[in-house]
């Protein structure tokens, strides 16, 4: 027979911890080499089989396999060999763990007369020997001479190219000195063992000693919390390579008597920080030990769909799709060998921990385990980040974008899951959240406003009903909206709508509505809630409606306009980015092509943010101007470039000035009066957000060299490529924000750094002076 492959295919199913498969494979292939009359076969599948049913508990298997195994040596006349010698070690470990300790003794004494025959005294399976005579020392409660086996066996392992040798002995002989309550001493050969076995994947079953071990110590030294944590730990890793066994029992009665010393009995966690939990306890180790290269690439956490994702998990929750799991978010280059290594590692983790086991239905397939990063978004929202067009957005539904900000993110080095969690949460873009809004007001009138109240005079009771359910629906999601927040699926809206800032007298009311008999009239809830909500967004109109009424169809109308009015700016400021960045990319710079006129993403974030701000007539005339310019031939880009080039550069610049369009006296004066205004608005900024300042230009054309470019150099050169009717138009908004107490400078970072998920610029300006802030190039 092919007993490699065997025996390789049975190592694979023990490693994935399938068991019964495992008992199947041994059973079928002991058969299959009597049948060939395989002895030598046999001999090593029967050894296999000792260890398996000895460590699943399945003792009178395991000493019934034992006995067939010394037959085939002993009926041959083979027992002066090391095979035999390694079998009567197998055999004398099962005797010892079925409690025949005479027995387990007697072959123990044997094989070591055999080994001190055959072997040289520093063979591995010298100190395999003295590791398992001290688990018989131990079970026999003859603890010195335990540690007496031990150190020889650690001894001897110490240079063995395969530490996990070493971290057995020293787990071993942390159990025997913690029985002597050497505990101190015991905690060192923890700590040795913990720093060899942790980790590994597949785990190591005797990496279970070690955490069992922790817990003991800890409960010696009165440390109960640690102690139960150790417990914890321990259980789900005895479970997953052995089951259920008396190691398991033992194990499990330490925790009762543990938590008896604290509360007195298991904490209950949510499911959110059983994960967190259940990460830093297994997945943290595992990725820290095999996949250190690219920990720093990848994204650890839970989010997505679940009630435990949005932290509204119950005990309800617990009867699918809940326990311990995390999510391992991967870029989308990392190759597809790598994201297999990944999955399966992470596969081979305990399958429970804290008592529970995850139970999966099959439509929560992919919540957690490996996945790429855009490929969890995709999912959620159709897109492979956040939605980049207004179609996009209004395609999404509430719930998916609710999923997609919910959960947690454990661990994100690089930060680019987390960037676009970040600009997901600040909510819709305003134009989407009017439109939106807009929606939701105009069902809310024509469902409980309307419908409602005409179904019940018809005596469609029924019907009613339909509509009342609606027109909560739609208030509560316009509460969402209101509040820049984005409403969880049906099952949770309610709660969520509660938790609003605000919103308590809102959510009651709709309860109290929605639990009104179908007999009972409605409609003085409706109004209440109606008028609520109608105030609401009658302060967010930029032109009130006058004598509108109270039908909220007439303000859903309004709002709607308000969107469109914005659209139609953002379309313009877009056309502007994207012409510019054509003429950009025409820029022939002296030391040849620029990294940044392939960089669309940032320019168009820098550029898009310094127009936003603008008043749209202004915007109109400018991008005329521009096009206009391009279409005669000219580069406004190269000549704004240029004109800087006076001040940085300035023998360069005298070499072409002469062909740069002349300025008159008049625009000069205009233009250096809109500096004036402009240079203590960057002052301002750099000293109320200096972290933020740190990352932009320096302010002053004093500043300037070759090397870098002030702020107020490239506003001069910016400025002076306007046409003189545009910088007019221009000079006096700026007067206009000055005169109202505005900060130009402030507006555009503002929306600098919102493109870059951060709400404010206070929000921008601590994570800034937390952690360096690589993505967000604030200068232009």
């Amino acid at each position: 027979m092919q007993i490699q492959e065997t025996l390789s295919r049975l190592d694979t199913l023990l490693h994935q911890c399938k068991l019964d498969e495992a008992e199947v494979c041994l059973t079928q292939a002991i058969a299959q080499a009597q049948a060939e009359q395989d002895m030598e076969s046999e001999k090593l599948l029967r050894n296999e089989q000792i260890g398996f049913y000895r460590d699943c508990g399945k003792f009178p298997q395991a000493l019934g396999t034992a006995a067939k195994a010394r037959a085939l040596f002993e009926n041959a006349g083979d027992t002066h060999s090391i095979s035999y010698a390694t079998t009567l070690l197998n055999c004398a470990n099962a005797y010892r763990a079925a409690g025949k300790y005479q027995d387990a003794f007697a072959a123990f004494e044997t094989v070591q007369q055999l080994y001190d025959a055959l072997l040289p005294p520093t063979d591995g399976r010298v100190a395999s020997l003295w590791n398992n005579l001290a688990l018989l020392c131990q079970e026999t409660e003859q603890w010195e001479r335990a540690c007496s086996c031990l150190r020889r066996a650690l001894e001897l392992v110490q240079n063995d190219p395969d530490p996990t040798r070493t971290g057995i002995s020293a787990a071993n002989l942390a159990v025997s000195l913690l029985r002597l309550h050497r505990t101190e001493e015991a905690l060192s050969y923890l700590e040795q063992a913990n720093r060899i076995l942790a980790g590994k994947t597949p785990s190591d079953f005797h990496y279970s000693a070690v955490l069992a071990g922790f817990g003991d110590a800890y409960y010696q030294q009165g440390k109960f919390e640690l102690a139960a944590d150790a417990y914890e730990k321990a259980l789900p890793e005895i479970e997953l390579h052995m089951g259920r066994n008396n190691f398991y029992d033992i194990v499990s009665d330490n925790l009762t008597q543990t938590y008896a010393r604290l509360s007195g009995s298991r904490p209950a966690f949510s499911g959110l920080e059983l994960c967190r939990k259940y990460y830093d306890a297994f997945g943290a180790p595992m990725l820290e030990r095999n996949f250190g290269d690219i920990l720093p690439r990848l994204a650890v956490g839970l989010a997505g769909e679940g009630s435990e994702c949005l932290g509204y998990d119950d005990a309800l929750s617990r009867d699918h799709d809940f326990g311990a799991g995390f999510c391992i978010w991967v870029p989308d280059d990392l190759p597809e060998e790598t994201v297999q290594r990944l999955q399966s590692a992470y596969a081979a983790l305990p399958k429970s921990y804290y008592g529970i086991t995850r139970t999966e239905m099959p439509e929560a397939d992919g919540r957690v385990g490996v996945c790429r990063q855009s490929a969890f978004f995709r999912r959620l929202l159709g897109t492979p980040g956040v939605p980049w067009t207004e179609q996009e957005w209004l395609a999404v539904g509430d719930g998916m974008l609710a999923a997609a900000c919910s959960g947690a993110v454990f661990r994100d080095d690089a930060g680019a899951f987390s960037g676009v969690r970040r600009r997901l949460a600040l909510g819709y873009p305003e134009e989407v959240r009017l439109r939106r809004l807009a929606q939701a007001l105009g069902r809310m009138a024509q469902c409980g406003q309307y419908n409602y109240s005409r179904m019940r005079s018809r005596g469609d009771i029924p019907t009613a009903q339909l509509y009342l359910a609606e027109f909560c629906k739609a208030a509560m999601q316009a509460k969402h909206l209101l509040c820049g927040r984005y409403a969880p699926y049906e099952k949770w809206l309610l709660r969520s709508t509660g938790e609003l800032p605000g919103s308590e007298k809102l959510a009651q009311e709709i309860r109290q509505l929605l639990c009104l008999s179908p007999a009972e009239d409605g409609s003085q809830y409706i109004e209440s809630i109606c008028s609520c909500i109608r105030k609401e967004t009658a302060d967010m109109e930029t032109r009130p409606q006058e004598n509108t009424g109270a039908f909220l169809a007439e303000n859903a109308k309004a709002l709607a306009a308000q969107a469109q009015a914005l659209e139609r700016h953002k379309a313009t400021v877009e056309r502007l980015t994207e012409l510019e960045f054509r003429t950009f990319d025409k820029v022939q710079g002296i030391g040849g092509r620029a990294a940044c006129q392939d960089d669309w993403e940032t320019f168009s974030i820098m550029r898009r943010s310094q127009y936003l701000p603008w008043e749209e007539e202004l915007l109109e005339q400018w991008l005329a101007a521009f096009q206009a310019a391009a279409d005669a031939g000219r580069n406004l880009i190269m000549e704004k470039y240029a004109r800087m080039m006076e001040s940085t550069d300035p023998a360069e610049y005298a070499a072409f000035a002469d062909q740069l369009p002349a300025l008159s006296p008049e625009f000069v004066q205009l233009r250096e009066a809109v500096i004036a205004i402009q240079i203590p608005w960057m002052e301002e900024f750099a000293a109320q957000y200096p972290n933020l300042a740190s990352r932009a230009r320096v302010i002053h054309t004093a500043e300037d060299s070759p090397a870098q470019t002030s702020y107020e150099t490239y506003l001069r050169g910016e400025l002076s490529v306007y046409p003189f009717e545009i910088l007019y138009g221009y000079g006096r908004w700026v007067v206009s924000l000055y005169q109202s107490g505005e900060n130009l400078t402030c507006l555009t970072m503002a929306e600098t750094v919102r493109a870059y998920g951060y709400g404010s610029l206070e929000d921008a300006e601590k994570a800034c002076g937390e952690t360096p802030l690589s993505g967000i190039p604030l200068h232009l």
